[in-house]
């Protein structure tokens, strides 16, 4: 590993260090995504029985308890719960909006991790062979095939170390997208549901007035 650092070089350290920011983005996104999971069609239909029977306050407390951007958004709903259609649903669009940024909060770092370091890599190798080639005497031959394959092999270990980084970021950089536009499509599917449910029960209990008058 040492002789590996030192035929490298600077280039080693500098491209390690995209490798930990990398996985500490997967490490915090993968406890985020667990974190945040919830069950949202239990979660919706506990709330449409509580505002059935018209009790707002006590669906808005349930939703305060869970964790994640779903159950902030249904929150954000159910504040307002005496709004018309449309204006709930334009709360529900805006509330959705601002949890797109913590959904998908760093993870274009692991795309940034998947484009740089191949280029470091590709940096490397390129100032690798500038050096062996300015060597004195190389031009002319004069130089030993063993050390002519030795400068070779040490200026492709860093395109190797680059591409060794880069694909494992990419892959999970699409990874964490799809999972990130899961959640978001969760999250706007249980906010609309959640408008349709308030204005629902609504108009049942407009309707169970009517007929009691």
């Amino acid at each position: 590993m040492s002789e590996f650092i030192t035929r490298m070089g600077p280039l080693f350290w500098v491209m390690s260090i995209f490798a930990i920011y990398g996985m500490a983005i997967i490490g915090e996104r993968l406890f985020y995504f667990h974190r945040v999971n919830i069950n949202s069609g239990d979660f919706l239909r506990g709330l449409s029985s509580l505002l059935r029977k018209g009790r707002y306050d006590e669906a808005r407390h349930e939703a305060s308890l869970l964790p994640g951007p779903t159950a902030r958004v249904v929150e954000a709903v159910l504040s307002r719960p005496k709004l018309s259609r449309s204006d709930l649903r334009d709360i529900a669009v805006e509330a959705t909006q601002l949890e797109v940024f913590r959904v998908e909060k760093n993870i274009r770092g692991l795309l940034v991790v998947a484009t740089v370091t191949p280029l470091l890599g590709m940096l490397g190798t390129i100032l690798g062979l500038v050096r062996f080639y300015g060597q004195p005497g190389i031009l002319e031959g004069k130089l030993p095939t063993i050390e002519m394959s030795s400068a070779i092999y040490q200026a492709l270990l860093s395109s190797a170390y680059g591409v060794a980084l880069a694909i494992p970021a990419y892959l999970l950089y699409m990874y964490l997208a799809a999972r990130s536009r899961k959640l978001i499509h969760k999250i706007e599917r249980a906010a609309l549901e959640t408008v349709h449910i308030i204005c629902d029960a609504r108009e049942q209990a407009a309707e169970a007035s009517s007929a009691k008058s």
